[in-house]
């Protein structure tokens, strides 16, 4: 792996500024972080080997200001896509983590013509009868969260930041665990997609990625093994490795089992 040089800047969109963390070269990617806020992991680390990964820092989020108009996931997309539409040609393919999965699904509804391909990293918002969600107490968050919470890398951030990061997410999302629009509209869907699942995941049930697999028309569905929530860091060479695999190949991708983690 090369090294990865990162860079940070404020966009100038039509509701206000998006901050947005750039790396490597090729293809455009847009990463959409997780309701803990925007991170760089191994597997974006990964990803900008082979793409330019746009990774966005959602309004509200990082301590960044809300933006008056976005204020539902919805809206979220519509942003998205107006950075895609001027930031990446037009389209580009999308990395969805948690919540930004849930965006990501938006986006891939309202703006098809954005998404190239789709990657749905235990996406929220389709928890059927509220089964899963994380707990409050911090140390039962980090189990759920982490297979391996010894091995969680450890937050440098303020708990105020975190508690705006939670603040803003809930504010976007209402408290919603299963988003009905949304999962009546998945058939929309154009984009090929994967939908990637951890097998001691407790935070999303099975039952959310079964459902996508069997309303989004061109989608794939693998588990990755002894991986809880927070795939990019439980198990980051199984996940970069079937991404880049399913990026890199589109039409021929066939979901294999992973190698075992080094």
């Amino acid at each position: 792996m090369t090294t990865i040089v990162h860079s940070e800047t404020d966009h100038a969109m039509p509701s206000g500024p998006l901050r947005v963390r750039k790396a490597g070269t090729g293809r455009a990617l847009v990463h959409l972080h997780s309701a803990a806020g925007p991170r760089i992991s191994k597997v974006i680390e990964a990803l900008a080997d082979h793409h330019t990964v746009h990774a966005l820092f959602m309004p509200g989020f990082e301590g960044m200001p809300k933006h008056a108009g976005v204020k539902t996931l919805q809206s979220l997309a519509d942003l998205v896509a107006a950075y895609i539409e001027k930031e990446c040609g037009g389209e580009c393919d999308v990395v969805g983590e948690s919540f930004g999965g849930w965006i990501a699904l938006w986006l891939a509804v309202l703006h098809p013509q954005r998404v190239g391909q789709l990657v749905l990293e235990a996406p929220a918002g389709l928890r059927a009868n509220n089964k899963g969600g994380l707990p409050e107490d911090p140390q039962a968050r980090l189990k759920a969260l982490h297979a391996k919470p010894e091995q969680a890398p450890k937050e440098q951030r303020s708990e105020q930041v975190l508690l705006g990061n939670r603040k803003a997410m809930s504010e976007y999302t209402g408290g919603v665990a299963f988003d009905d629009s949304l999962a009546a509209r998945l058939g929309e869907i154009k984009a090929r997609t994967l939908v990637l699942m951890g097998t001691l995941d407790k935070v999303i049930p099975s039952e959310s990625g079964q459902l996508l697999k069997a309303r989004v028309p061109s989608s794939h569905l693998t588990y990755i093994w002894d991986a809880a929530h927070a795939l990019e860091f439980d198990q980051p060479k199984r996940v970069s490795a079937l991404m880049l695999d399913f990026l890199d190949r589109g039409e021929s991708f066939l979901v294999r089992p992973a190698s075992p983690a080094a």
